[in-house]
């Protein structure tokens, strides 16, 4: 049995995982630096798709440049 197309189309599955984490990770770091820059977390929000409560919940428990 020759799985050979099904172990492509898996590991472009992993792949695609694997940016869609680094991206999402890389929203969440913006968002947090947009913040302690003085933007507003409503405004924050609605550009990053994270809600108020968790963009608060991010900038706080992110470590800062003292950590």
């Amino acid at each position: 049995m020759d799985l050979a197309q099904l172990e492509l189309a898996v590991q472009r599955l992993r792949d695609a995982e694997a940016a869609v984490d680094a991206a999402r990770a890389d929203v969440e770091i913006e968002a947090v630096l947009a913040v302690r820059r003085g933007e507003a977390v409503e405004a924050v929000s609605t550009a990053s798709g994270i809600t108020p409560h968790d963009l608060v919940r991010l900038e706080k428990t992110a470590g800062g440049p003292d950590q």
